[in-house]
This record gives C-alpha cells, structure tokens and sequence, in this order.
C-alpha cells in the first residue's frame, strides 16, 4: 500500500509552541507544577514527547516559558483606554493565569523567579499609573495594588456569574476601592525587629517551616532543611512532628482556628450585619499584615493537603459564607453570587496586599487596608 501524498499528511501547525505553552499553563494551574510530567503535556497537546524536547529543555523551562506567556498578555490589557474593563475581561477570559505567577513560580530557580517577580512589579506599577496618573503617590499604590488584587481574584474561587456580568461586577469592585480617598504615607525604613520567639521547640520548627514553606514551595522543603533552620537534627524535629504534612495541617488549622473564635466574638459584639462585617474587614486585615507567612501558606498549600484539607476547606467555605449573608443584609440588591465575588475579592486583594513586602507595614497600614476593604464590599456610606 503506497503512502498518502504529503499534502494529505498530517502538518505540524505552526503554532505548536503556543499551543504547548497553553497546554502546560492550564495544566500547571488546576494540578500544581509538583504534579505535572512533561507526558501529560505532550499528551494534552497530542504528541510525543520528544515534541516538547525541541522547544523546551525541561519542565523548568515550560513553566518558566507558560508565566511569560501569562504576563504578557496581562500587559497588553494596561495599554487601551478602559484599563479595568480589559482587566476583568483578562481575569475571567483567562481565570487560572494568575495562579502561575502567585503559586507556581516559586518551583523556578531563585534568579528566573526573581526576574518574573519584577517584572510583575513593573506591570502592578503601569496598573497604578494608568489609573492613578503618572507618579502615583503611595496611597495610590495601595488603592491600585488592591484594586488590581480584587480584578484578578477569580483565579482563587470557583464562583462565577455570566461573562458580562462577572466583568461588570468586578470593574464596580475596583472603582469603589480607586475612589477612597485616603492618603497613606509611605512606611519609614526602620531596622526589622524580630521580638521574642516562643520557646517550645515545636513552635520554633512550625515557624521556620512556614518561612521555607513559602519562600520555595512545601514539595520542595525537606525535614532536614527545616531541622538546620531551628538548629536541630532531622531525627529531633521527628521527636515533635510525625512529617512534614503534619506541620502544615497544624499551621493551616491554627490559623483557620483563630478566624473562627474572632468571627464569633464579632457576630456576638455587633449590633447589625454591615457594623458586624466593617469589624471582621478590620480583624482580617489586622490577620493578614501581622502573619503574611501564614497567609501564603493559605494561598498556596491547602490543596498540599489532600483528602486531608477537606474539613479545613468546608471551614473555609463556611467563614465566607457568614461573610456572603453579611454583606447581603448590608447589601439587599446583591444575588448571593455577585455578594459572593464581592466577598472573594475583598478578602484576596488584603491577603494579596500583606504577601507584597512595601505594603506589609501592619503598623501603618492596618487601618488603611480595612477602610479600601470596607470599599470594596460597598459599605463605603
């Protein structure tokens, strides 16, 4: 049997670099990077392997190549007339990109992670310019920082709504929070001072855990590692925690814990839902700047846990539904889906705000941080 002409054969579109770099950014984004092989790339673009292998030297290289791709079709959106609509539209045209830059970038070696980091830098600054104006003070900074948080925040829930709608929902969101009037000096530089650290061993090893945690991912830390930052032996750290897993449940659930008990010291302190849910906006941001550590761990490693993170996960849910029915009764004109966006995106722009180091001043800006927040549920008046 003779073989088909080549023009019936199959061709190798041109587009095959993009079409991987799509493959693999959608994969690393629902499966984490730790979980991907270069196979299930190949096999979601419907080839080889050795396909990926003449454009790609390793997985490294894919991520490294799929957060660029992200970053530069996030720029393009700050170059029109209508920054927040092109935004919004980014954010729930292309939901997971975010979660490359946010979760999965800290799997690259340091120096490339660096880079992608200030270039991110560079893009939140021509946000802030295209919507505070060139030169934009520091206060604006922070309105934009939080503004740009809560378009994006899509990418950390699953609640969606119709596509104009979401959009329409989001862009309100950012429009309250630019409109605060409210000016915030800069922080002044000041000598970072550590304070006095608990004494128990077991506390030591969960609070040098969290830091390596992440600075460079939970799958990539090992005992020992976490052992030498506490100045103890692997065979000791196993004296006060059965595994690594171990000490990131207890830190999860601690901090879940705490979100709780002030909830319900709140609810029981409150003399209506909108003074009940400015008070939670105040604790929670005051929670965010005193413990980013603990907040990127709540980003970024929850899904670590597996069937594990199930009870935490429903807790979690259940904090923000009180937070939904509360802003609801502030809000009647709310469906519980546009109350739930609302909800997800005042929270992800504080926890976004005290993971980025020049706004991280809870001293200065505790108070800054709720009062955009309380903006952003619309309980501004």
């Amino acid at each position: 049997m003779s073989s088909p002409p080549a023009a019936a054969r199959r061709k190798r579109p041109a587009n095959r670099r993009e079409l991987i770099v799509d493959a693999a950014a959608l994969l690393f984004a629902d499966s984490g990077f730790e979980n991907i092989a270069m196979s299930d790339v190949a096999a979601a673009v419907g080839v080889g392997p050795s396909a990926l292998y003449r454009h790609f030297t390793g997985k490294d290289d894919l991520l490294r190549a799929a957060i660029e791709q992200t970053l530069d079709r996030f720029a393009s959106t700050l170059d029109g007339p209508d920054v927040l609509v092109a935004v919004a539209d980014f954010a729930v045209g292309r939901r997971t990109a975010p979660l490359l830059w946010v979760r999965e970038a800290r799997h690259l070696p340091r120096p490339q992670r660096l880079d992608l980091a200030a270039r991110l830098d560079q893009l939140c600054e021509a946000f802030a310019v295209a919507t505070s104006g060139d030169a934009p003070s520091f206060g604006a900074r922070l309105r934009a920082r939080t503004a740009l948080a809560a378009l994006l925040s899509p990418a950390f829930h699953s609640t969606t709504l119709p596509a104009d709608e979401f959009r329409a929902t989001l862009v309100g969101i950012a429009e309250a929070v630019l409109s605060v009037e409210l000016e915030v000096p800069a922080p002044p530089p000041i000598p970072a001072s550590k304070g006095l650290s608990r004494g128990s061993k077991r506390e030591q090893i969960l609070v040098a855990a969290l830091r390596i945690f992440a600075d460079q991912t939970y799958a990539s830390t090992g005992m020992e590692e976490i052992g030498e930052a506490v100045g103890l032996s692997t065979s000791s750290v196993y004296n006060h925690f059965s595994s690594k897993l171990e000490i990131l449940e207890v830190a999860l659930h601690r901090a879940n814990g705490y979100l709780q008990v002030t909830l319900d010291d709140t609810l029981l302190a409150a003399s209506d839902e909108a003074a009940a849910l400015r008070t939670l906006v105040a604790v929670y941001a005051e929670f965010t700047l005193r413990h980013p550590t603990l907040v990127d761990i709540l980003v970024t490693e929850v899904r670590t846990l597996g069937a594990q993170a199930e009870p935490l996960v429903q807790a979690q849910r259940d904090y923000v539904s009180e937070w939904v029915r509360l802003c609801r009764a502030a809000q009647p004109t709310l469906t519980r889906e546009q109350a739930l966006v609302t909800v997800q995106a005042t929270l992800m722009a504080m926890n976004d705000i005290a993971r980025d180091d020049p706004f991280s001043d809870v001293r200065q800006l505790s108070v800054p941080l709720a009062t955009i927040a309380v903006a952003a549920l619309g309980l501004s008046g």
